[in-house]
């Protein structure tokens, strides 16, 4: 029963993707243009997804000078990306030249409690891509794939430390979210977190046994024969890891996915939201952007329209997710 429900849920998720790929129009007549240095908030150090979105961003930006103003990234990393929501919503409500680059944990932390402030809290401005997630290993692990690993936890949860954000980041919400579906009781398993940019270097460093990580994070580390991976959560296999097979494969019924985008201080003008929508717009038919997406490993899944309703959507989502997996007391 857990499976079914956790496949019916992500089947939801990924139809969400589709039903929400059309943009709004934008209102690009409003004449309205910054007026200085523009900052990309990161709520993580650098080398993390958020940090890598924005600079990605701001890379496929500048190589088609598509901005006539300056445009800063700034790491605000802690408590998987709570400190810098927090800054979005205390220093800068009403502005217009700061915009937060996140994910899935914007509705995480709210659901766990872990943050005071979500998505309703900060002005959604658009959806950029999604990625999904790899178990892996050392190389010389024992571990032989995810079926081995699940069967080892199943047995004794705490055998094995997995490394991965701090919940309840998406690298948590990852790992919960398989190893709860594949019927472990996540509430004894050995999780470690670690700020983003760190999950690798745990893994690497032999201070994990396992762990879990975008796709696009441990790609390098992959290719380099540094780590072994066990399993991706897509609905099919990576186009960069096509010998690693799916959760989904190795018979667990679920698919994950983490969508990133960028959201504005609580009040951010209309006409500065339009212009954001509208210049992402541009920037994501660049060639730059494509060829960035294909080296992280992201999906094209840009929406602008209906990104607040999404969002609606994958909170419920999310919560119901958490509270099968126990990490939320049920109802």
């Amino acid at each position: 029963m857990r499976r079914g429900r956790f496949g019916v849920v992500f089947a939801s998720a990924l139809a969400l993707v589709v039903a929400f790929a059309v943009t709004a129009a934008v209102d690009a007549q409003s004449g309205w243009a910054p007026k200085g240095n523009i900052t990309f908030l990161a709520g993580a150090g650098p080398g993390s997804g958020w940090d890598t979105t924005a600079r990605a961003a701001l890379q496929a930006f500048t190589a088609h000078k598509l901005l006539a103003h300056p445009v800063t990234v700034m790491n605000k990393p802690g408590a998987a990306g709570a400190i810098a929501v927090s800054e979005m919503v205390n220093q800068h409500k009403g502005k217009d030249d700061i915009i937060l680059v996140t994910s899935l944990p914007l509705i995480t932390n709210r659901i766990m409690g872990t943050s005071p402030y979500g998505y309703k809290d900060l002005t959604p401005i658009v959806r950029l891509a999604a990625t999904h997630y790899v178990f892996v290993v050392p190389p010389a692990s024992d571990i032989k794939d995810l079926r081995d690993l699940i069967a080892r936890l199943k047995k004794d949860p705490k055998s094995v430390s997995i490394g991965g954000s701090t919940p309840p980041a998406d690298d948590w919400a990852a790992a919960m979210g398989v190893l709860g579906a594949a019927g472990i009781d996540i509430t004894k398993l050995k999780f470690v977190g670690y700020d983003g940019a760190q999950v690798a270097p745990a893994i690497l460093g032999g201070h994990v046994q396992a762990a879990v990580n975008t796709v696009g994070e441990f790609a390098q580390h992959i290719e380099a024969g540094k780590v072994r991976p066990l399993a991706t959560t897509g609905a099919e296999r990576e186009p960069t890891l096509k010998t690693v097979p799916t959760a989904k494969e190795q018979g667990v019924d679920i698919v994950f996915m983490n969508w990133r985008g960028f959201v504005g201080p609580p009040g951010m003008p209309k006409p500065a939201v339009a212009y954001w929508q509208a210049k992402f717009g541009e920037m994501v038919k660049t060639d730059t952007w494509k060829e960035l997406r294909v080296r992280y490993n992201w999906a094209d899944t840009f929406l602008v329209g209906g990104f607040p309703q999404f969002l609606d959507e994958n909170a419920k989502i999310m919560e119901d997710i958490l509270r099968n997996t126990g990490a939320l007391k049920k109802k």
